[in-house]
């Protein structure tokens, strides 16, 4: 019977340790890794003027008269949010249901590019897609 003396013992058992917390230290790695933005995140598509319906582009112009949309997105085909500015430089979309009643409205609240709802709820808002919006400033 042959004999393991106890240093190649302690050698053996030191490549088994140092296997074994390579292997613990990938899974912690991998199990904290994030999914990019690009992948994770459903943008809702841009849409012109002429394919918003008339009674949304109507129920803008009553509750924000004298001011013009930059982008109009649509919101899951069920709603469609307006993209614009205030005088004061402000950033807001406002959604509205596809029947013309006012849904919310977010305003950018830093320069992160996070909205505030007319809630008073900051970052991603209601699920489906997001309205991305990419302004001069960026």
């Amino acid at each position: 019977m042959k004999t393991i003396s106890l240093k190649a013992f302690n050698t053996i058992g030191l490549i088994i340790l140092a296997i074994f917390l390579v292997f613990i230290f990938s899974i912690s790695l991998s199990s904290c890794k994030k999914e990019s933005k690009e992948k994770s995140e459903k943008l809702c598509p841009v849409v012109a003027s002429s394919t918003v319906p008339q009674v949304v582009k109507d129920a803008f112009s009553l509750k924000y008269p004298s001011t013009n949309v930059i982008t109009w997105f649509n919101k899951d085909s069920v709603a469609f949010s307006a993209y614009f500015m205030t005088p004061a430089n402000a950033e807001i979309l406002a959604r509205f249901a596809n029947d013309g009643s006012f849904i919310m409205e977010e305003i950018e609240t830093n320069q992160t590019r996070q909205h505030e709802d007319s809630t008073g709820t900051v970052g991603k808002l209601n699920g489906g897609c997001e309205c991305e919006i990419h302004s001069e400033r960026d």
